[in-house]
C-alpha cells in the first residue's frame, strides 16, 4: 500500500513539473511572438509612433528576459497599440 502512494506522488510531481515548464515556454513564446508583432507593425509605423512606443517595447523586452513574462507581454502589447494607433494629423 505504501509503495502505491509513493508511485502516485512521484507521478504527480513529474507531471506537475512538466506542466509548469510548458507554461513557462508558452509565456516566453508569447513574449517572442509579441516582439515579432511589434517588429511587423514598426515597419509600417511613422517615426512619431515609433518614438512613442520604443520605451514600452524596451521595457517589455527587459521584463521578458528577466522571466517576468506577464508584465513583459503587457508592455509589449502597450507598445504595439501605440504604433498601431492612427497618427493625429494637424488640420489645415
Amino acid at each position: 500500500m505504501k509503495i502505491r502512494h509513493v508511485v502516485i506522488a512521484s507521478a504527480a510531481l513529474a507531471f506537475g513539473s512538466a506542466a509548469l515548464a510548458q507554461e513557462e515556454v508558452q509565456a516566453g513564446g508569447d513574449c517572442a511572438s509579441l516582439q515579432a508583432q511589434y517588429d511587423q507593425a514598426a515597419a509600417a509605423a511613422s517615426a512619431e509612433q515609433l518614438s512613442a512606443a520604443k520605451a514600452a517595447r524596451d521595457e517589455g523586452e527587459k521584463l521578458c528576459s528577466e522571466g517576468k513574462s506577464a508584465e513583459g507581454a503587457a508592455k509589449l502589447k502597450e507598445a504595439i497599440s501605440q504604433i498601431s494607433a492612427p497618427t493625429q494629423q494637424p488640420r489645415s
